[in-house]
């Protein structure tokens, strides 16, 4: 059975293997770079490539697992995997323990990379065996779900757009999570609300988050084995059938599909297209930024009114492709990412609004006409001059914003109140309310919370009278061992508001009262 990544994504066919619980090979192909996943009894078993950064060799030599004098003298060029393990357990730099962890760690680093891949071509062999021992990999989940949210929303959206589709919560679940699968707070959230059989479209209505989060959230712990969905795309039915065949002799575990003196294939390359493989970080984070200041949906994706569905479609995934988050995982600390998460939200949330022909009539009814469109008003019915229009729009949706995270905030959905609290204070950041709650909520992080910091003292600056932000403040000061630096912030409250009742409260407490 062979087809193609763009029709069946890898995620897909190794869940429909895993589900199916087939044994036999995975080949993949794009170009001149050759993978290949095992299987047995439906377990990823190896992954291999044959990307030569990728070999057992250049893995242990990138890991400092050994002395690279000793791994030279006893490995030669185009060693395969197989013979260079057995000669290191023959000197003894390895023993069999540690052969197989390291070769583990090799199949999960290959998975990793061949999850990313979008492009390129598949073939599945039920009678292929990987010859010696074959034990699972026990990362396949966590890889899984991992490879779900590098999708933009709206392409990991599309793959769960059947809103009769079943999704039911597994029994086994919790060995999924208690086999060290972490999830992030969206996840577990969306999770929870799975508590029987649920429709896809009653789980978009009983979530609360966007509809493409949720979608995407879900397709994630689908594909992870945490909920069970009963219309996966299938491709391999047929081979299901052929599974009982007698299988064929066992491979050996040297790279795959490349003879072994083969030239080496050209550099990994990287998953996006080479336009935004050549775009400085800094340069689309500033991009980003700006982006989500604006204050129609039409000017955060940079479109027309007029823009046809086709379009739009076009522009959001080549924003996605250039903007989405995971890009910048790797070149920014956690306060920043997650300023980077709200903006990008806004994006999403403007493609989600004018991609449906409703929400986006109803949207287009609260704006300002465009400039000369339509019958002349009265004076007294003048619109605002642009820029004031602009402004308002941009106040009025950033205080919207700053609502639905306070609603959040008494569900205790504190991740998603986060990241609302953090896209109205990026709207509007002299606002000194939306930019004390989102310190506040920064504060509830240990890794956020010297962004924390500089949130809560931006707010005091905009609004020095407010006793609640110096409360605010010297709560966080407290919960890291800074007493003095909270017992003045008190104390500047209750010079402001001697009434002050969580002012006075705290205080005492601090001082043994």
């Amino acid at each position: 059975m062979k087809g193609h990544l763009s029709e069946h994504p890898l995620p897909e066919l190794i869940h429909e293997i895993s589900d199916a619980r087939l044994s036999g090979a995975l080949r993949l192909a794009h170009e001149r770079v050759r993978g290949v996943v095992y299987f047995d009894a439906g377990q990823v078993v190896a992954a291999l490539t044959n990307l030569r950064a990728y070999r057992l060799v250049e893995l242990l030599r990138r890991n400092h697992a050994s002395a690279a004098a000793r791994l030279d003298e006893l490995l030669t060029e185009g060693m395969a995997d197989e013979e260079a393990g057995a000669a290191l357990v023959r000197a003894g730099v390895l023993d069999a323990a540690g052969l197989s962890k390291w070769r583990e760690r090799q199949s999960a680093e290959v998975l990793r990379l061949l999850l990313r891949r979008a492009e390129g071509e598949w073939e599945f062999d039920a009678r292929v065996r990987l010859a010696g021992d074959a034990r699972p990999l026990p990362d396949t989940p966590q890889l899984l779900i991992e490879a779900a949210r590098l999708l933009p929303p709206a392409a990991a959206a599309q793959r769960m757009s059947d809103a009769d589709d079943l999704l039911s919560p597994l029994a086994d679940a919790s060995g999924v999570t208690n086999g060290g699968v972490q999830l992030l707070p969206t996840e577990a959230f969306v999770l929870s609300r799975v508590n029987g059989p649920t429709r896809v479209s009653e789980l978009v209505a009983v979530s609360g988050l966007p509809e493409a989060e949720t979608l995407g959230t879900a397709y994630a712990l689908a594909l992870g084995g945490l909920l069970s969905r009963e219309r996966w795309p299938r491709a391999l039915a047929a081979e299901a059938a052929r599974a009982a065949a007698p299988p064929r002799a066992a491979e050996p575990r040297p790279a795959p599909a490349e003879p072994e003196r083969a030239p080496e294939p050209p550099a990994e390359p990287a998953p996006q297209t080479a336009e935004v493989a050549g775009d400085d970080p800094r340069t689309l984070i500033e991009e980003l930024f700006e982006r989500a200041r604006k204050a129609t949906h039409y000017e955060v994706l940079g479109v027309p009114r007029s823009v046809k569905t086709d379009e739009l479609k076009r522009v959001y995934y080549a924003l996605a492709r250039r903007l989405h988050p995971d890009r910048f995982r790797r070149d920014t600390d956690e306060p920043i990412r997650q300023q980077i998460d709200a903006a990008f939200a806004k994006v999403t949330q403007a493609h989600e609004v004018l991609k449906d022909a409703r929400a986006r009539a109803a949207y287009d009814m609260k704006l300002p006409p465009p400039g000369g469109e339509g019958a002349p008003r009265a004076a007294a019915d003048a619109p605002a001059s642009p820029a004031v229009s602009k402004e308002s729009a941009q106040l009025a949706h950033a205080e919207d914003v700053f609502q639905q995270g306070m609603a959040a905030l008494q569900k205790n959905h504190a991740a998603v109140a986060r990241r609302l609290f953090g896209e109205a204070a990026l709207l509007v950041p002299k606002q000194a309310r939306y930019r004390a709650y989102y310190g506040r909520a920064l504060a509830g992080d240990k890794n956020s919370r010297r962004q924390a910091e500089a949130e809560l003292q931006a707010a005091i600056s905009l609004d020095a009278k407010n006793p609640a932000y110096r409360v605010m403040l010297a709560e966080l000061y407290q919960e890291n061992g800074l007493r003095r630096r909270a017992e003045g912030e008190l104390e500047r409250a209750l010079q402001l508001d001697p009434a002050h009742a969580a002012a006075r409260r705290l205080l005492n407490q601090l001082r043994g009262k």
